[in-house]
């Protein structure tokens, strides 16, 4: 881990901690609740709440829901209250008279407001939307999708990557009736899950349909398993895997990222399209990378000569492959990484920008602050603090890839 202490990514490392910081620190920098309240001797943490539960949840305490349904937080005559440095909350509607100031620049202070903390930092933009709050909300997002965007890709990469590097299309063998079970399945699976959800559950969403596919295609698999005891169906069949990952690999490498997205995204409209569903959509289109690298790895470690003095010794080509060969594939995979997680990010931002991320995120992520700017583009407070974030995380992550590149 010499590279860390290399003076030129010092930049690009304090620009990933910052955001890391205000990405898991979110509800304590930026709240439109006080983080904590004393009302009539009685101590309350309205603004912390918001950490584990819905926002939007009524209050047992009578007090705090009628303040909350008033929208009184920032004018209630409070016995002691701390708020936070960022005193709104992203995507705050305005729902009252204190925050339905338009297009305000920054350091504005409401008129109902007498206390200077109740500021504006970076001003509202055209719906009223103080854009300091979604400055600090989108950190969060862009983490949240560019690791679990890129954990979902490298994921499915280094696995199809290491079974077509490792096996090839001539070492992948299975039974016959687990295959065909399989392979049957499949578009069984693919109906249930579409139809299914339906019919059961009263808001049904992709993560009920990815459940109901994995469950069938378990089954198929189990009953596949079983008939193996008759021999037509335990015959083993060589699959050629190489040949079939790669061209799947092409396919999703010939159609452009952004547009396949948006395609699927015009698809999901109404409940199932939310900032999951966009993940989970990034994420798929971005495996090829990290496979095409992991089985260019394979394809040379399982040549070399403790691979083959590993199965002169009888260890099972499962074994051989996850804890000898695949560990030392795995450094090129760190580097598409890094350039993956900056890819997420500016593709969640460019469909936020272009209305198809998720509609309850407006304001509150980098790409809808930028879509509000085009509406008054000489407001520069408004696009600014954004496409800054954006520019400085993609630098960032690029400086790292660059980095773990040259060390290989």
């Amino acid at each position: 881990m010499a590279w860390l202490k290399d003076k030129k990514l010092r930049p690009a490392l304090w620009t990933l901690g910052i955001l890391l910081f205000v990405a898991l620190s979110k509800d304590i920098l930026s709240n439109g609740r006080p983080l904590y309240c004393k009302i009539r001797g009685e101590h309350f943490f309205p603004g912390l709440r918001s950490i584990w539960k819905d926002a939007s949840l009524p209050y047992r305490h009578p007090v705090l829901d009628s303040i909350q349904q008033r929208f009184l937080w920032r004018q209630f005559d409070y016995d002691i209250a701390v708020f936070a440095p960022v005193p709104f909350s992203a995507g705050e509607l305005p729902m009252s008279p204190d925050t339905t100031i338009l297009q305000a620049p920054p350091g504005s202070i409401h008129p109902s407001h007498t206390a200077r903390k109740f500021r504006h930092w970076l001003g509202t933009d055209v719906t009223g939307y103080d854009v300091a709050a979604g400055l600090v909300s989108g950190a969060r997002i862009a983490v949240m999708t560019g690791a679990m965007a890129m954990g979902l890709a490298f994921g499915l990469g280094l696995v199809l990557g290491a079974i077509a590097g490792f096996w090839g299309d001539d070492r992948f063998r299975t039974a016959r009736g687990q295959l065909w079970f399989v392979l049957i399945g499949i578009p069984l699976a693919w109906f249930y899950a579409q139809t299914f959800p339906a019919y059961t559950f009263s808001k049904p969403n992709w993560l009920y349909s990815l459940g109901i596919f994995a469950v069938v295609i378990a089954l198929f698999g189990g009953l596949g398993r079983l008939l193996q005891r008759i021999p037509f169906f335990s015959h083993q069949v060589v699959v050629p895997a190489d040949l079939i990952i790669m061209r799947m690999a092409e396919v999703f490498t010939s159609i452009p990222g952004l547009l396949a997205i948006i395609a699927f995204a015009a698809m999901l409209r109404g409940q199932t399209q939310t900032i999951w569903a966009m993940i989970a959509l990034i994420g798929l289109f971005s495996w090829p990378g990290v496979a095409l690298f992991v089985r260019a790895e394979l394809l040379r470690v399982r040549a070399l000569d403790y691979v083959t003095a590993a199965r002169g010794i009888g260890l099972p080509e499962w074994q051989i492959l996850f804890r000898h060969a695949l560990p030392n594939a795995l450094r090129p995979a760190y580097t598409i990484f890094a350039f993956g997680v900056a890819s997420a990010i500016l593709l969640e931002a460019s469909l936020s920008f272009l209305g198809y991320g998720d509609q309850n995120l407006h304001g509150a992520s980098w790409g809808s602050l930028l879509r509000n700017a085009r509406e008054s583009p000489h407001l520069w407070w408004i696009s600014l603090p954004p496409g800054l974030a954006i520019c400085l995380t993609i630098l960032a992550l690029h400086s790292i890839g660059e980095a773990l590149s040259e060390r290989r």
